[in-house]
Protein backbone atom coordinates (compact mmCIF):
# COMPACT_ATOMS: atom_id res chain seq x y z
CA UNK A 1 0.00 0.00 0.00
CA UNK A 2 1.77 3.25 -1.41
CA UNK A 3 0.29 6.38 -1.87
CA UNK A 4 0.18 9.89 -1.07
CA UNK A 5 -1.36 13.47 -2.15
CA UNK A 6 0.44 16.38 -3.83
CA UNK A 7 1.66 18.62 -1.20
CA UNK A 8 4.86 21.23 -0.32
CA UNK A 9 7.56 19.05 0.76
CA UNK A 10 7.59 18.98 4.26
CA UNK A 11 10.29 20.62 6.91
CA UNK A 12 10.03 17.15 9.01
CA UNK A 13 8.94 14.06 8.39
CA UNK A 14 7.75 11.19 10.82
CA UNK A 15 8.54 7.28 9.66
CA UNK A 16 6.55 5.24 12.14
CA UNK A 17 7.73 1.37 12.72
CA UNK A 18 6.36 -1.70 14.78
CA UNK A 19 6.70 -5.23 15.16
CA UNK A 20 5.09 -8.20 17.21
CA UNK A 21 1.38 -7.90 16.64
CA UNK A 22 -1.09 -10.83 17.67
CA UNK A 23 -3.66 -10.83 14.97
CA UNK A 24 -5.90 -11.74 17.79
CA UNK A 25 -5.26 -9.60 20.59
CA UNK A 26 -6.21 -5.96 20.61
CA UNK A 27 -4.11 -3.74 19.46
CA UNK A 28 -4.36 0.11 20.85
CA UNK A 29 -1.55 1.71 18.88
CA UNK A 30 -2.98 2.42 15.52
CA UNK A 31 -5.25 5.66 16.30
CA UNK A 32 -1.95 6.40 17.81
CA UNK A 33 0.37 6.21 15.28
CA UNK A 34 -2.39 7.85 12.64
CA UNK A 35 -2.46 10.88 14.84
CA UNK A 36 1.16 11.40 14.70
CA UNK A 37 1.02 11.87 10.76
CA UNK A 38 3.56 9.50 9.25
CA UNK A 39 4.95 9.36 5.96
CA UNK A 40 5.44 5.79 5.74
CA UNK A 41 4.63 2.82 8.87
CA UNK A 42 7.16 0.30 8.75
CA UNK A 43 6.73 -3.46 9.54
CA UNK A 44 9.95 -4.54 11.34
CA UNK A 45 8.81 -8.61 11.69
CA UNK A 46 6.16 -10.32 13.13
CA UNK A 47 3.41 -8.37 11.71
CA UNK A 48 1.00 -11.64 12.73
CA UNK A 49 1.66 -14.88 14.86
CA UNK A 50 0.73 -17.59 12.29
CA UNK A 51 2.62 -20.28 14.88
CA UNK A 52 0.79 -21.85 17.58
CA UNK A 53 2.35 -22.19 21.02
CA UNK A 54 1.61 -25.86 22.05
CA UNK A 55 3.52 -25.88 25.84
CA UNK A 56 6.82 -25.59 26.82
CA UNK A 57 9.53 -28.28 26.19
CA UNK A 58 11.23 -29.15 30.01
CA UNK A 59 13.96 -31.28 28.60
CA UNK A 60 15.58 -27.86 28.31
CA UNK A 61 17.24 -25.44 30.41
CA UNK A 62 15.55 -22.82 30.45
CA UNK A 63 12.03 -24.23 29.44
CA UNK A 64 11.82 -23.58 25.31
CA UNK A 65 8.04 -22.77 24.13
CA UNK A 66 6.86 -25.94 21.99
CA UNK A 67 5.29 -24.15 18.55
CA UNK A 68 3.12 -25.50 15.66
CA UNK A 69 4.51 -24.12 12.21
CA UNK A 70 1.97 -22.50 10.06
CA UNK A 71 0.49 -23.81 6.41
CA UNK A 72 -0.23 -21.22 3.91
CA UNK A 73 -3.38 -21.64 4.09
CA UNK A 74 -2.94 -20.64 8.14
CA UNK A 75 -1.25 -17.73 7.20
CA UNK A 76 -3.37 -16.93 4.87
CA UNK A 77 -6.47 -17.09 7.18
CA UNK A 78 -4.07 -14.85 9.64
CA UNK A 79 -3.43 -12.27 7.44
CA UNK A 80 -7.04 -12.08 6.49
CA UNK A 81 -8.16 -11.90 10.09
CA UNK A 82 -5.44 -8.37 10.37
CA UNK A 83 -6.13 -7.22 7.14
CA UNK A 84 -9.84 -7.41 8.27
CA UNK A 85 -9.22 -6.27 12.21
CA UNK A 86 -11.30 -2.75 12.32
CA UNK A 87 -9.12 -0.65 14.09
CA UNK A 88 -5.95 -1.58 11.21
CA UNK A 89 -8.63 -0.94 8.65
CA UNK A 90 -9.54 2.47 10.62
CA UNK A 91 -6.12 2.94 10.66
CA UNK A 92 -5.43 2.72 6.87
CA UNK A 93 -8.57 4.93 6.17
CA UNK A 94 -6.88 8.09 8.54
CA UNK A 95 -3.60 7.39 7.55
CA UNK A 96 -2.25 8.65 3.83
CA UNK A 97 1.06 6.39 5.10
CA UNK A 98 3.04 4.00 2.95
CA UNK A 99 2.90 0.32 4.18
CA UNK A 100 5.72 -2.09 4.05
CA UNK A 101 8.17 -3.74 5.89
CA UNK A 102 9.69 -7.18 6.38
CA UNK A 103 9.31 -10.52 8.34
CA UNK A 104 10.76 -12.27 11.21
CA UNK A 105 9.86 -15.88 12.93
CA UNK A 106 6.20 -15.59 13.64
CA UNK A 107 4.91 -14.15 9.84
CA UNK A 108 6.85 -16.46 8.60
CA UNK A 109 5.70 -19.24 10.53
CA UNK A 110 7.58 -20.95 12.53
CA UNK A 111 9.20 -19.93 16.00
CA UNK A 112 12.82 -19.23 15.63
CA UNK A 113 12.81 -19.63 11.84
CA UNK A 114 15.37 -20.16 9.51
CA UNK A 115 16.17 -21.73 6.31
CA UNK A 116 15.02 -25.07 6.92
CA UNK A 117 11.06 -23.57 7.06
CA UNK A 118 9.30 -25.84 4.24
CA UNK A 119 6.84 -22.52 3.68
CA UNK A 120 9.18 -19.59 2.98
CA UNK A 121 8.39 -18.67 -0.27
CA UNK A 122 4.76 -19.23 0.54
CA UNK A 123 5.12 -17.20 3.00
CA UNK A 124 7.06 -14.42 1.64
CA UNK A 125 4.41 -13.87 -0.99
CA UNK A 126 1.44 -13.97 1.98
CA UNK A 127 2.98 -11.42 3.85
CA UNK A 128 3.75 -8.88 0.42
CA UNK A 129 -0.10 -9.84 -0.38
CA UNK A 130 -0.96 -8.52 2.92
CA UNK A 131 0.65 -5.17 2.29
CA UNK A 132 -0.69 -5.15 -1.26
CA UNK A 133 2.93 -5.01 -2.50
CA UNK A 134 3.23 -4.16 -6.16
CA UNK A 135 3.50 -7.73 -8.10
CA UNK A 136 6.10 -6.23 -10.77
CA UNK A 137 8.46 -4.57 -7.72
CA UNK A 138 12.27 -6.29 -7.65
CA UNK A 139 11.14 -7.13 -3.64
CA UNK A 140 8.31 -8.92 -5.31
CA UNK A 141 9.96 -10.55 -7.92
CA UNK A 142 12.81 -11.80 -5.84
CA UNK A 143 9.98 -13.32 -3.16
CA UNK A 144 8.64 -14.95 -5.84
CA UNK A 145 12.08 -17.15 -6.51
CA UNK A 146 12.23 -17.93 -3.37
CA UNK A 147 15.09 -15.33 -2.55
CA UNK A 148 13.64 -13.70 0.94
CA UNK A 149 11.56 -10.33 2.06
CA UNK A 150 14.24 -7.64 1.11
CA UNK A 151 14.44 -4.68 -0.46
CA UNK A 152 14.75 -0.05 -0.10
CA UNK A 153 12.03 2.00 -0.32
CA UNK A 154 13.81 5.85 -1.02
CA UNK A 155 11.79 8.90 -0.04
CA UNK A 156 12.84 12.00 -1.59
CA UNK A 157 12.05 15.38 0.07
CA UNK A 158 14.00 17.84 -2.02
CA UNK A 159 10.59 19.42 -4.24
CA UNK A 160 7.11 19.51 -4.51
CA UNK A 161 6.13 15.50 -5.91
CA UNK A 162 3.15 14.06 -6.38
CA UNK A 163 4.30 10.78 -4.69
CA UNK A 164 7.77 11.40 -2.10
CA UNK A 165 8.31 7.50 -2.48
CA UNK A 166 10.44 7.21 -5.70
CA UNK A 167 9.66 3.90 -7.76
CA UNK A 168 12.56 1.46 -7.98
CA UNK A 169 13.47 3.06 -11.50
CA UNK A 170 13.49 6.76 -9.44
CA UNK A 171 15.49 5.92 -6.75
CA UNK A 172 18.32 3.84 -9.07
CA UNK A 173 19.36 1.79 -5.58
CA UNK A 174 18.09 -1.39 -6.05
CA UNK A 175 20.96 -3.15 -7.85
CA UNK A 176 18.50 -6.12 -9.43
CA UNK A 177 16.94 -3.02 -11.02
CA UNK A 178 19.81 -0.57 -11.82
CA UNK A 179 22.83 -3.65 -11.87
CA UNK A 180 25.56 -4.73 -9.40
CA UNK A 181 28.17 -2.47 -11.45
CA UNK A 182 29.71 0.20 -9.15
CA UNK A 183 30.65 3.29 -10.67
CA UNK A 184 32.88 6.15 -9.05
CA UNK A 185 31.90 7.19 -5.99
CA UNK A 186 34.29 9.48 -5.22
CA UNK A 187 32.21 12.20 -6.76
CA UNK A 188 28.81 11.40 -5.11
CA UNK A 189 26.55 13.88 -4.59
CA UNK A 190 24.40 13.43 -1.81
CA UNK A 191 20.79 14.53 -1.91
CA UNK A 192 19.99 16.67 1.67
CA UNK A 193 16.46 15.47 1.82
CA UNK A 194 16.19 12.27 1.00
CA UNK A 195 15.63 9.05 3.31
CA UNK A 196 16.34 5.31 2.43
CA UNK A 197 14.71 2.53 4.34
CA UNK A 198 16.76 -0.80 3.65
CA UNK A 199 14.71 -3.41 4.37
CA UNK A 200 16.58 -7.06 5.42
CA UNK A 201 15.38 -10.66 5.80
CA UNK A 202 17.05 -12.49 8.48
CA UNK A 203 14.76 -15.54 8.32
CA UNK A 204 14.16 -17.08 4.90
CA UNK A 205 18.37 -17.75 4.24
CA UNK A 206 19.34 -17.89 7.97
CA UNK A 207 21.38 -21.23 9.36
CA UNK A 208 20.02 -22.73 11.87
CA UNK A 209 20.87 -22.48 16.16
CA UNK A 210 22.84 -25.31 17.14
CA UNK A 211 20.70 -27.70 19.94
CA UNK A 212 22.29 -28.86 22.82
CA UNK A 213 25.87 -27.45 23.73
CA UNK A 214 26.03 -26.33 20.79
CA UNK A 215 23.31 -23.59 21.41
CA UNK A 216 25.46 -22.26 23.91
CA UNK A 217 28.41 -21.27 21.06
CA UNK A 218 28.81 -18.87 18.69
CA UNK A 219 28.64 -20.21 15.52
CA UNK A 220 31.62 -18.10 13.55
CA UNK A 221 30.42 -19.95 10.31
CA UNK A 222 26.69 -18.73 11.12
CA UNK A 223 24.56 -16.66 8.33
CA UNK A 224 21.75 -14.72 8.71
CA UNK A 225 21.02 -13.58 4.66
CA UNK A 226 22.56 -15.62 2.52
CA UNK A 227 25.40 -14.34 -0.07
CA UNK A 228 22.47 -13.66 -2.50
CA UNK A 229 20.78 -10.80 0.10
CA UNK A 230 24.41 -9.67 1.03
CA UNK A 231 26.19 -9.31 -2.52
CA UNK A 232 22.35 -7.05 -3.22
CA UNK A 233 22.74 -4.83 0.34
CA UNK A 234 26.77 -4.35 -0.24
CA UNK A 235 25.92 -3.05 -3.81
CA UNK A 236 22.60 -1.16 -2.45
CA UNK A 237 23.74 0.91 0.20
CA UNK A 238 26.42 2.07 -1.45
CA UNK A 239 24.62 3.58 -4.39
CA UNK A 240 22.10 5.70 -1.84
CA UNK A 241 22.89 9.32 -1.77
CA UNK A 242 20.28 9.50 0.68
CA UNK A 243 20.96 12.02 4.08
CA UNK A 244 19.56 9.31 6.56
CA UNK A 245 19.63 5.32 5.95
CA UNK A 246 17.87 3.33 8.17
CA UNK A 247 18.42 -0.29 8.18
CA UNK A 248 15.30 -2.28 9.23
CA UNK A 249 15.47 -5.91 10.15
CA UNK A 250 13.64 -8.19 12.42
CA UNK A 251 16.79 -8.88 15.18
CA UNK A 252 18.63 -7.09 17.66
CA UNK A 253 22.10 -6.70 16.47
CA UNK A 254 23.85 -4.73 18.69
CA UNK A 255 23.54 -6.58 21.75
CA UNK A 256 24.78 -10.26 23.35
CA UNK A 257 22.12 -11.17 26.48
CA UNK A 258 22.17 -14.40 26.77
CA UNK A 259 24.47 -16.98 25.33
CA UNK A 260 21.88 -19.57 24.39
CA UNK A 261 21.08 -18.57 20.76
CA UNK A 262 17.47 -20.65 21.44
CA UNK A 263 16.60 -18.57 24.14
CA UNK A 264 17.87 -15.14 22.77
CA UNK A 265 18.09 -14.24 18.93
CA UNK A 266 20.44 -12.12 18.37
CA UNK A 267 23.23 -10.97 15.17
CA UNK A 268 25.87 -11.33 18.26
CA UNK A 269 25.36 -14.97 18.05
CA UNK A 270 27.07 -14.98 14.53
CA UNK A 271 29.87 -12.66 15.25
CA UNK A 272 30.97 -12.93 11.51
CA UNK A 273 28.12 -11.90 9.95
CA UNK A 274 27.54 -9.39 12.27
CA UNK A 275 30.78 -8.15 11.67
CA UNK A 276 29.71 -8.11 7.76
CA UNK A 277 26.98 -5.89 8.71
CA UNK A 278 28.76 -3.58 10.22
CA UNK A 279 31.56 -3.32 7.57
CA UNK A 280 29.07 -2.91 4.99
CA UNK A 281 27.15 0.44 6.97
CA UNK A 282 30.11 1.72 8.77
CA UNK A 283 31.47 3.47 5.07
CA UNK A 284 32.30 6.40 4.76
CA UNK A 285 30.17 7.20 1.49
CA UNK A 286 27.25 6.01 3.65
CA UNK A 287 25.72 8.73 5.82
CA UNK A 288 23.83 8.90 9.00
CA UNK A 289 23.20 5.12 9.16
CA UNK A 290 20.48 3.70 11.87
CA UNK A 291 19.53 0.31 12.94
CA UNK A 292 15.81 -0.67 14.06
CA UNK A 293 15.11 -3.95 15.02
CA UNK A 294 11.82 -5.76 16.86
CA UNK A 295 11.31 -9.08 18.29
CA UNK A 296 11.84 -8.32 22.19
CA UNK A 297 8.94 -7.33 23.39
CA UNK A 298 10.11 -4.07 24.49
CA UNK A 299 11.94 -0.59 23.09
CA UNK A 300 15.45 -0.13 23.48
CA UNK A 301 17.71 2.64 22.23
CA UNK A 302 20.87 1.26 21.98
CA UNK A 303 24.61 2.71 20.58
CA UNK A 304 28.10 1.40 19.62
CA UNK A 305 30.70 3.53 19.24
CA UNK A 306 32.96 2.33 15.67
CA UNK A 307 36.13 2.92 13.64
CA UNK A 308 37.94 1.71 10.86
CA UNK A 309 40.29 -1.13 11.75
CA UNK A 310 44.13 -0.75 11.38
CA UNK A 311 43.94 2.56 10.35
CA UNK A 312 46.52 5.04 11.98
CA UNK A 313 44.69 7.77 10.22
CA UNK A 314 41.70 6.30 11.87
CA UNK A 315 38.52 9.17 12.68
CA UNK A 316 37.16 9.69 15.87
CA UNK A 317 34.78 7.14 16.48
CA UNK A 318 31.75 6.74 14.43
CA UNK A 319 28.26 6.27 16.75
CA UNK A 320 25.82 3.61 15.16
CA UNK A 321 22.77 3.99 16.95
CA UNK A 322 19.91 0.78 17.09
CA UNK A 323 16.34 1.67 17.91
CA UNK A 324 14.22 -1.46 18.99
CA UNK A 325 10.41 -1.30 18.83
CA UNK A 326 8.97 -4.69 20.15
CA UNK A 327 5.84 -5.58 21.39
CA UNK A 328 2.63 -3.74 19.82
CA UNK A 329 0.24 -6.04 21.44
CA UNK A 330 1.99 -7.58 24.05
CA UNK A 331 5.17 -6.60 26.02
CA UNK A 332 7.07 -7.47 29.10
CA UNK A 333 5.37 -4.69 30.82
CA UNK A 334 2.15 -6.59 30.06
CA UNK A 335 2.95 -10.12 29.23
CA UNK A 336 5.42 -11.17 27.07
CA UNK A 337 3.79 -14.19 25.83
CA UNK A 338 1.79 -13.65 22.43
CA UNK A 339 -0.65 -16.87 22.84
CA UNK A 340 -4.49 -16.01 23.91
CA UNK A 341 -4.48 -18.20 26.97
CA UNK A 342 -2.32 -15.51 28.72
CA UNK A 343 -4.04 -12.82 27.75
CA UNK A 344 -7.86 -13.69 28.32
CA UNK A 345 -7.85 -16.27 31.17
CA UNK A 346 -6.91 -16.50 34.70
CA UNK A 347 -3.23 -16.52 33.61
CA UNK A 348 -3.05 -13.11 32.91
CA UNK A 349 -1.87 -11.79 36.42
CA UNK A 350 0.50 -14.22 37.37
CA UNK A 351 2.23 -14.10 33.88
CA UNK A 352 1.96 -10.04 34.26
CA UNK A 353 3.68 -10.09 37.44
CA UNK A 354 6.39 -12.83 36.18
CA UNK A 355 6.47 -10.64 32.92
CA UNK A 356 7.45 -6.89 34.31
CA UNK A 357 9.58 -8.66 37.53
CA UNK A 358 11.35 -10.96 35.11
CA UNK A 359 12.58 -8.34 32.70
CA UNK A 360 12.56 -5.36 35.31
CA UNK A 361 15.21 -7.46 37.31
CA UNK A 362 17.33 -8.24 34.20
CA UNK A 363 18.17 -4.38 33.20
CA UNK A 364 19.72 -3.95 36.91
CA UNK A 365 21.59 -7.91 36.44
CA UNK A 366 23.15 -8.27 33.49
CA UNK A 367 25.44 -5.69 31.95
CA UNK A 368 23.82 -4.15 29.43
CA UNK A 369 26.65 -1.59 28.04
CA UNK A 370 25.09 -1.04 24.58
CA UNK A 371 21.86 0.55 26.27
CA UNK A 372 22.11 3.99 26.61
CA UNK A 373 21.44 6.01 29.76
CA UNK A 374 20.37 9.46 29.79
CA UNK A 375 20.23 12.06 32.44
CA UNK A 376 18.05 15.50 32.77
CA UNK A 377 21.27 18.04 31.15
CA UNK A 378 21.21 17.43 27.66
CA UNK A 379 23.75 18.79 25.05
CA UNK A 380 23.31 22.22 24.23
CA UNK A 381 24.63 24.02 21.25
CA UNK A 382 24.53 27.47 19.57
CA UNK A 383 21.66 26.08 17.44
CA UNK A 384 19.64 23.19 18.73
CA UNK A 385 19.08 21.42 21.79
CA UNK A 386 20.13 17.41 21.34
CA UNK A 387 19.31 14.79 23.67
CA UNK A 388 22.15 11.78 22.46
CA UNK A 389 21.59 9.85 25.32
CA UNK A 390 17.74 9.59 25.66
CA UNK A 391 15.25 11.41 28.50
CA UNK A 392 14.02 14.27 26.00
CA UNK A 393 10.24 16.01 25.93
CA UNK A 394 9.29 13.93 29.57
CA UNK A 395 10.48 11.00 28.35
CA UNK A 396 12.37 8.04 30.83
CA UNK A 397 15.32 8.95 32.38
CA UNK A 398 17.94 6.84 33.10
CA UNK A 399 18.55 3.36 31.41
CA UNK A 400 16.30 3.66 27.98
CA UNK A 401 14.30 0.73 27.33
CA UNK A 402 10.62 0.24 28.30
CA UNK A 403 8.75 -2.55 28.60
CA UNK A 404 5.43 -1.16 27.81
CA UNK A 405 3.48 -1.92 24.25
CA UNK A 406 4.93 0.52 22.07
CA UNK A 407 5.66 1.83 18.26
CA UNK A 408 8.66 3.49 17.03
CA UNK A 409 8.98 7.10 15.52
CA UNK A 410 12.05 8.20 13.55
CA UNK A 411 11.59 12.00 12.94
CA UNK A 412 13.95 14.09 10.46
CA UNK A 413 13.87 17.95 10.76
CA UNK A 414 15.51 18.83 7.47
CA UNK A 415 16.03 22.75 8.73
CA UNK A 416 18.03 21.65 12.12
CA UNK A 417 19.36 18.48 10.43
CA UNK A 418 18.45 16.64 13.25
CA UNK A 419 16.88 13.09 13.87
CA UNK A 420 14.74 12.89 16.92
CA UNK A 421 14.11 8.59 17.95
CA UNK A 422 10.78 8.18 19.69
CA UNK A 423 9.16 4.99 21.35
CA UNK A 424 5.44 5.61 22.29
CA UNK A 425 2.77 3.84 24.09
CA UNK A 426 -0.80 3.87 24.30
CA UNK A 427 -2.43 7.00 24.68
CA UNK A 428 -2.27 9.83 22.43
CA UNK A 429 -2.16 12.89 24.55
CA UNK A 430 1.12 11.00 26.89
CA UNK A 431 4.85 11.93 26.59
CA UNK A 432 6.90 9.13 24.48
CA UNK A 433 8.14 6.26 26.50
CA UNK A 434 11.68 7.06 24.76
CA UNK A 435 13.33 10.27 23.27
CA UNK A 436 16.73 10.69 21.97
CA UNK A 437 17.80 13.14 19.37
CA UNK A 438 21.35 13.40 17.36
CA UNK A 439 22.40 15.51 14.11
CA UNK A 440 22.75 13.93 10.93
CA UNK A 441 26.41 15.07 11.00
CA UNK A 442 26.76 13.32 14.82
CA UNK A 443 25.05 10.03 12.92
CA UNK A 444 27.52 10.26 10.17
CA UNK A 445 30.38 10.66 12.13
CA UNK A 446 31.26 14.30 10.86
CA UNK A 447 30.35 15.43 14.68
CA UNK A 448 31.82 14.21 17.43
CA UNK A 449 29.10 12.75 19.85
CA UNK A 450 29.08 13.01 23.48
CA UNK A 451 30.28 9.88 25.87
CA UNK A 452 32.61 8.81 22.57
CA UNK A 453 35.45 6.49 23.02
CA UNK A 454 38.71 8.69 22.54
CA UNK A 455 40.93 5.62 23.72
CA UNK A 456 40.70 3.51 20.34
CA UNK A 457 44.83 2.59 20.27
CA UNK A 458 44.69 -0.04 22.66
CA UNK A 459 41.96 -2.20 20.57
CA UNK A 460 43.65 -1.01 16.79
CA UNK A 461 44.91 -4.25 16.18
CA UNK A 462 43.45 -6.13 18.69
CA UNK A 463 41.89 -9.44 17.80
CA UNK A 464 41.10 -9.93 21.68
CA UNK A 465 37.93 -11.52 22.56
CA UNK A 466 35.23 -9.70 23.60
CA UNK A 467 31.61 -10.44 25.33
CA UNK A 468 29.57 -9.56 22.84
CA UNK A 469 31.49 -11.06 19.78
CA UNK A 470 35.08 -11.04 19.16
CA UNK A 471 36.65 -8.77 16.41
CA UNK A 472 36.82 -10.36 13.41
CA UNK A 473 40.55 -10.33 12.25
CA UNK A 474 39.48 -9.42 8.71
CA UNK A 475 36.95 -6.92 9.84
CA UNK A 476 37.22 -3.50 8.07
CA UNK A 477 35.81 -2.06 11.40
CA UNK A 478 35.74 -2.60 15.29
CA UNK A 479 32.42 -1.20 16.84
CA UNK A 480 32.36 -1.51 20.85
CA UNK A 481 29.22 -0.69 23.45
CA UNK A 482 29.69 2.85 24.13
CA UNK A 483 29.46 2.87 27.43
CA UNK A 484 32.39 -0.13 27.46
CA UNK A 485 32.52 -4.28 27.67
CA UNK A 486 31.00 -6.25 30.15
CA UNK A 487 32.72 -7.46 33.30
CA UNK A 488 33.10 -11.72 32.54
CA UNK A 489 32.15 -12.24 36.03
CA UNK A 490 29.38 -10.04 36.25
CA UNK A 491 28.12 -11.11 32.22
CA UNK A 492 28.01 -15.02 34.21
CA UNK A 493 26.77 -14.97 37.11
CA UNK A 494 23.78 -12.16 36.20
CA UNK A 495 23.08 -14.91 33.02
CA UNK A 496 23.02 -17.52 35.71
CA UNK A 497 20.84 -15.69 38.17
CA UNK A 498 18.55 -14.57 35.19
CA UNK A 499 18.24 -18.21 33.76
CA UNK A 500 17.31 -19.47 37.16
CA UNK A 501 14.83 -16.80 37.82
CA UNK A 502 13.33 -17.63 34.39
CA UNK A 503 13.16 -21.51 35.47
CA UNK A 504 11.24 -20.69 38.44
CA UNK A 505 8.81 -18.44 37.13
CA UNK A 506 8.25 -21.53 34.38
CA UNK A 507 7.91 -23.85 36.72
CA UNK A 508 6.02 -21.83 39.48
CA UNK A 509 2.80 -22.50 38.16
CA UNK A 510 3.35 -25.96 37.52
CA UNK A 511 4.84 -26.28 41.13
CA UNK A 512 1.33 -24.28 42.83
CA UNK A 513 -0.82 -26.58 41.30
CA UNK A 514 1.23 -29.84 41.91
CA UNK A 515 1.20 -28.44 45.49
CA UNK A 516 -2.45 -28.15 45.44
CA UNK A 517 -3.64 -31.38 43.83
CA UNK A 518 -0.72 -33.28 46.41
CA UNK A 519 -2.93 -31.16 49.31
CA UNK A 520 -6.25 -32.90 47.93
CA UNK A 521 -4.89 -36.12 47.63
CA UNK A 522 -3.67 -36.30 50.92
CA UNK A 523 -7.44 -35.12 52.43
CA UNK A 524 -8.87 -37.44 50.85
CA UNK A 525 -6.52 -40.17 51.34
CA UNK A 526 -6.60 -39.04 55.15
CA UNK A 527 -10.57 -38.71 55.08
CA UNK A 528 -10.82 -42.14 53.93
CA UNK A 529 -8.40 -43.97 56.41
CA UNK A 530 -10.56 -42.03 59.52
CA UNK A 531 -13.56 -43.35 57.72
Amino acid sequence: MEHHTNQDPPDQVRIAFGSCNNQNLTNNLWDVIAKREPIAFVWAGDSIYADIHLGNDWSKFPPLPIMSPASPERLRSFYNIQRNNPAYVKFLKDTNASIFGTIDDHDMGMNNADETYEFKTESALEFLNFLGSDRNSAMYQRAIKGHGVYGVKVFDFEKVRDDYLLSDEEAAIDPDVVGYELTSLSNKKFKERKVAIFLLDARTNKTPWGHGFDAWKRNYNGDFLGERQWKWFESAIVKSDASLNIIVNGLQVHPFRHPNANTAEQWSQFPSSRQRLYDAILRDDVRSPILVTGDVHMAQIMRKDCWMRNDPTSKPTRPLVEFTTSGMTHSWGSVFASSEKFHKTWRYFPMHIMSKTIMTAAHWILPMPDVMVSSKVSRVNAEMQLYENGGAEGAKVGKQYSLAKNFGEIAIYWDNRTVAIRAFGEGSNRPPLLSASFSLDELSGKQIMPGSIDNIKSYQYSGRFMLDGSIIGNGKTICMNHRGTPNMIHFIFGTLGMTILLSLFLLGPQLFMCRILLNRFWKVTLSRKLK
